[in-house]
């Protein structure tokens, strides 16, 4: 049965890369990318290998503690989480939950990341190729704590995932972990300034690494080293961890998949009150004002747009973190420019998330431009809000008041700018998105490379536009010139509304030319 459904497995990858060029790139970089860092681990191991045995095995210890934090992290975050085998997909099939653990596991060391992966810990045996004895331990903490990282990531996933229950209940869960997971690079930023100043202090991060050698992290990964070095007891206790951690994680994963896949799915029992519009009976009967209705609707109870508006108060808690808790800097008054940024480009693939229902606004005849300005008042009724509270808040928190003018224009600006960039590239484009009430961290194969592009470009385009408010912005932040400050509030306001208007007028026509491909495009990544 696994082996069926692992050759299913590459016989949908493969028409899903051959049916989409940009995907079948994409997917190729993804290879190259892994390749590099793959010479370079072996490298770096093999050059490990020629070291002090105390600073080898502490260097596999600390490797492998990273390496699980990045399958726990990374895929979830960054890349996303292979949808090919998916539990609802693969529910109809006559298997048990045990067999489809196994199967999901065999798919997860059978892609990309799980070959380079295994590749990779395979080359911590040239750091113990002098000591057989760890050799011989190597043979079995290696596959057990490769086995770990796999199954850790689908089990914190399907967990953070918020799957089993309703799908309100899954989607609350799945925002409550998406916010743990965006703000995980903070609080690792500080862990790491943590022990900067710790090693600066004269703390020996030999201990620091000892200590993550006793946690479900680094169990695995040390016994080798412990073994080789003499202390039998110690690398017994890490191995009796590591097994623990594996036989855990593999019980939360059962308990997780026997909720949402066997389980019947609940029924919201929630009163609706006849009659009611919503947004809709307040917004003037035009297909603006429609459009208006339906995309703040969205913004306000669609928690895949929610997600997205944790951006916003990400930036000042990642300024914060990297001046080490500096309030009374001018950076942290000025990382409502960060905001702005980030709230005007949230926007850029707004069509995505409609899914195959984009159908239904193409048979209403709705004209691009309406489309577009509607779209774009809707995200900016969220967005601009949020960008001026933000904005206060960090100013008045570092009791920089003299800042704020040129701090406010260049965030709303932005705000506007990336608006209007929104406006033309989301009529452009489209990428994979989760479906409403499944987990935020699914993904298409080959469809990362493809997102971060598109974002990238966007973001590069938004940057080079806002020039204009920025540079007074930042001449009133470093001279305390208030005539910079106002002049650059003058400018946001005015130069983001004209990019804001073009973008709708270039955005519509594109839209009205481009709204079919778009269908197809969706549909495809429905099939997918």
């Amino acid at each position: 049965m696994v082996a069926t459904v692992l050759k299913i497995r590459f016989r949908v990858l493969g028409n899903t890369l051959t049916r989409s060029p940009m995907q079948l790139v994409g997917f190729t970089f993804g290879v190259i990318g892994a390749l590099w860092m793959l010479a370079l681990v072996a490298i770096g191991l093999f050059f490990v290998g020629t070291l002090d045995f105390d600073i080898a095995r502490a260097t596999v210890t600390a490797a492998g503690a990273a390496l699980l934090l990045g399958w726990v992290i990374g895929p979830i975050f960054a890349a996303g989480i292979d949808t090919t085998l998916d539990p609802a997909k693969l529910a109809p099939f006559p298997m048990t939950t045990r067999q489809m653990m196994i199967a999901i596991t065999a798919g997860g060391l059978t892609g990309v990341p799980g070959i380079a992966t295994t590749l990779g810990v395979l080359a911590t045996f040239f750091v113990w190729a002098r000591q057989p004895v760890a050799v011989i331990a190597a043979l079995v903490c290696v596959p057990l704590g490769l086995l770990t990282c796999v199954v850790a990531s689908r089990a914190v996933a399907a967990l953070a995932g918020g799957l089993g229950g309703g799908r309100r209940t899954r989607e609350l869960i799945g925002l409550i972990g998406f916010v743990l997971i965006i703000f995980a690079s903070p609080l690792v930023i500080g862990l790491l300034n943590a022990l900067d100043a710790a090693s600066t202090g004269g703390v020996n991060l030999q201990v620091l690494v000892t200590g993550i050698s006793w946690t479900p992290l680094g169990a695995a990964w040390a016994v080798p080293g412990e073994l080789a070095a003499g202390a039998w007891l110690t690398g017994l206790a890490k191995f009796v961890i590591a097994v623990a951690t594996l036989a855990v994680l593999w019980l939360l994963w059962s308990r997780s998949l026997s909720a949402s896949v066997i389980a019947p799915p609940t029924r919201s029992t929630t009163a609706r009150r006849s009659g009611s519009l919503g947004l809709f009976g307040i917004m003037a009967s035009t297909p603006v004002g429609a459009t208006w209705a339906r995309s703040l609707t969205s913004w306000t109870r669609d928690f895949r747009y929610l997600r997205q508006l944790l951006l916003i108060p990400f930036a000042p808690v990642l300024v914060l973190v990297y001046s080490r808790g500096d309030l009374d800097g001018p950076f942290f008054a000025a990382s409502g420019l960060l905001v702005g940024f980030f709230a005007g480009v949230l926007a850029y693939t707004d069509i995505s998330y409609d899914g195959t229902a984009f159908a239904t606004v193409l048979q209403t005849g709705v004209r691009g431009r309406a489309d577009r300005l509607g779209r774009m008042l809707g995200a900016a009724s969220v967005g601009i809000p949020l960008v001026i509270v933000v904005v206060i808040a960090t100013v008045g928190l570092s009791n920089r008041w003299e800042m704020l003018p040129g701090v406010l224009g260049a965030a709303l600006g932005m705000s506007l700018v990336g608006y209007g960039v929104s406006a033309v590239s989301s009529a452009l484009l489209v990428v994979p998105t989760p479906a409403p009430g499944d987990s935020p961290f699914k993904r298409v194969p080959g469809s990362t490379f493809t997102m971060f592009l598109a974002f990238f470009l966007c973001w590069a385009l938004v940057a080079v536009l806002s020039l204009p408010m920025v540079v007074p912005a930042a001449i009133a932040m470093f001279t305390g010139s208030g005539t910079a400050g106002w002049l650059a509030l003058a400018i946001g306001l005015v130069w983001g509304v004209i990019v804001f208007a073009i973008g709708v007028l270039v955005g519509g026509r594109l839209f009205d030319t481009s709204a079919p491909r778009l269908l197809a495009q969706l549909r495809t990544f429905k099939g997918a």
